[in-house]
């Protein structure tokens, strides 16, 4: 276990106050992605950013879509820590208006607790903290707050990274949990299904052929098939998922048409074009008329080197702390994905113990958002700080 004092200095300049204001200042603003308003947030993120001594550097990517970035310190190596603002509709089982955010037993509760504006909230207090404990860069530190994350990052990430943003190393406080880190994401795809029959009048069900039922047919051999393929350990098996199904003009008509879409993620490993293969099989089973195509956006899976030493770090720094953190991956996509095919490295954490976000009453604990503070700081720490280590 680390017993350095840089370490202690910083653990110990963490405001939590100031940290749960932040967050619950965050909270308030509808940013509920369609259609995002971003910009709601940028008042407080700049306020925040301006605390730090930060050089603020705002890109509109679209009308209410921002992308605030906040620079400290001076060069390379350049350390990021990037939180997205844009959340996902609330839905309905609240206790409470989502947006009028609650704290209540050591938790704040409300949209976008811990996905992704308490991490955001933690990830400033631990640069302050960073800052306040006197500890000298030898490069920059980045905090950002982006757009678009729920959505695909096209007018967030993707957006900055377009126009030149590239950070030699980041973390990402969004995904995994206190004691896992992610290091790799599956690949996503999405498959659209189409039945094709034969129009009839409804009096005369006999005449048509019904593409309703040629769907159901091939669904009810999907739920319980499974793709196969080798893939890398680290990697759970792959998934399906039957998001959309449409079909038919009219009760009184025998339906010629059903239209289905499917999100599939799959590990490091397997290949698109054999999963194609194996669900066009599965549909000869239904005596045809099933059409398979894969829709246009897709995304492979990652993965960064266990011994990376971003991930090092991590885990040997979690370990002051108590943590016994476990490297991992998982199928959910984040902002990792867009930078590791920009070449940079990036590792995922969250300070969530159960899977909450976009759940109704979402929550984060304000003791994890602390810890996560003092690791994410000490990791920047670490990799670009000039440290009195005894």
């Amino acid at each position: 276990m680390e017993s350095l004092s840089w370490l202690n200095a910083l653990s110990s300049k963490v405001n939590e106050e100031e940290m749960i204001e932040l967050a619950l200042k965050l909270i308030e603003k509808n940013t509920t992605n369609p259609p995002g308003n971003e910009c709601l947030v940028k008042d407080t993120i700049v306020e925040y950013l301006g605390k730090l001594g930060a050089r603020i550097e705002i890109l509109e990517s679209a009308p209410q879509r921002c992308n605030i970035l906040g620079y400290i310190g001076e060069g390379h190596p350049v350390a990021a820590i990037i939180c997205h603002m844009d959340v996902v509709p609330p839905g309905d089982g609240w206790y409470s208006d989502p947006f009028s955010p609650k704290v209540k037993e050591g938790k704040i509760y409300g949209r976008g607790a811990v996905d992704n504006k308490g991490p955001f909230a933690a990830s400033w207090a631990g640069i302050k903290a960073l800052l306040d404990a006197g500890i000298t860069l030898k490069g920059t530190v980045v905090l950002g707050a982006v757009a678009d994350e729920e959505r695909g990052s096209f007018y967030g990430m993707q957006y900055l990274l377009n126009k030149g943003f590239h950070p030699d190393f980041c973390v990402i406080p969004d995904g995994g949990s206190l004691n896992q880190i992610i290091i790799g994401e599956k690949g996503r795809m999405e498959v659209f299904l189409s039945a094709k029959g034969k129009s009839a009048h409804a009096s005369q069900p006999h005449k048509g052929d019904n593409a309703i039922y040629r769907m159901v047919n091939y669904l009810n051999l999907l739920k319980n098939f499974n793709l196969k393929g080798d893939y890398h350990p680290l990697f759970d098996p792959p998934t399906i998922n039957l998001g959309q199904i449409k079909g038919g003009e009219a009760p009184n008509i025998v339906p010629d048409r059903c239209y289905a879409t499917l999100d599939i993620r799959y590990p490091l490993g397997m290949e698109e074009k054999d999963i194609i293969i194996q669900l066009e099989d599965l549909a000869l089973r239904c005596e045809g008329g099933i059409e398979i195509k894969k829709r246009d956006f897709s995304v492979r899976p990652h993965l960064l080197d266990v011994n990376h030493p971003l991930v090092k770090v991590c885990k040997d720094l979690a370990r002051s702390f108590g943590i016994s953190l476990q490297a991992g991956t998982m199928g959910g996509i984040t902002l990792a994905k867009n930078l590791y095919f920009r070449k940079i490295p990036a590792i995922v954490h969250s300070p969530t113990m159960q899977p909450v976000a976009h759940q109704a009453n979402e929550y984060v604990e304000i003791k994890n958002l602390t810890i996560c503070a003092k690791l994410w700081a000490g990791v920047i720490a670490r990799l670009i700080g000039e440290l009195n280590e005894r």
